[in-house]
């Protein structure tokens, strides 16, 4: 069955319950969709283009934590907001979410949100290819092999491949990571000018936390 979708996931905050040692307070998991493979060829090729606008190095990396001014993650949001795509986010605050189950293994939250994720959005996603940072520190070994098997229970599958790949040379995971980071500034500074600005992209935003 050919790939009827593509998908880029990225998370924004860390896993960690630590907060005295600086643990992030939310922690957000993103998917970016494209029900459209030529749509998804667009929005490369519109990432390529504000490079070249911007007077940037083809190699850069858009990412919205780190090296990248205010004016460019502005450029980057209003630009690929005229794109064909959809995103699904999931907020979590951890401090909430600690009271409520105080034994909940670090390890697992990456897991549980990916899996609440994609659960919530079975009836909107079909044979996704799926792309994620392959440098993730939070994914753990068995993660592909467990969200399929946990998904791909239906006549039709959720899930076709995963595919783990370097954000610096895909695109598309960049604008996951910029759609993801939009959503965290928004919670963790209570600062939604960046998101107002993709917010007409959204297909579901939902803090069960």
């Amino acid at each position: 069955m050919a790939i009827a979708m593509l998908i880029f996931m990225d998370e924004s905050g860390d896993t960690g319950f630590q907060f005295s040692r600086l643990s992030s307070k939310f922690f957000v998991l993103t998917i970016v969709i494209f029900d459209d493979l030529l749509d998804a060829e667009k929005a490369n090729e519109g990432i390529k283009e504000l490079r070249k606008e911007l007077k940037l190095p083809e190699s850069l990396e858009f990412k919205f934590s780190t090296g990248t001014s205010n004016r460019v993650k502005r450029a980057f949001l209003q630009k690929l907001s005229k794109y064909n795509f959809r995103y699904r986010s999931v907020v979590i605050d951890k401090t909430i979410l600690a009271k409520r189950e105080p034994l909940h293994p670090k390890d697992g939250l990456y897991m549980l949100v990916a899996d609440q994720l994609f659960l919530r959005a079975e009836d909107r996603i079909k044979n996704a290819s799926v792309f994620v940072d392959r440098i993730t520190k939070s994914f753990v070994d068995d993660f592909n092999v467990y969200l399929k098997r946990r998904l791909n229970t239906r006549l039709e599958k959720i899930i076709g491949r995963m595919k783990h790949q370097d954000s610096r040379s895909n695109n598309l995971l960049q604008l996951a990571d910029m759609v993801c980071g939009a959503i965290y500034r928004k919670y963790n500074r209570s600062d939604d000018k960046f998101y107002k600005l993709i917010k007409k992209r959204e297909d579901d935003l939902w803090k069960p936390y």
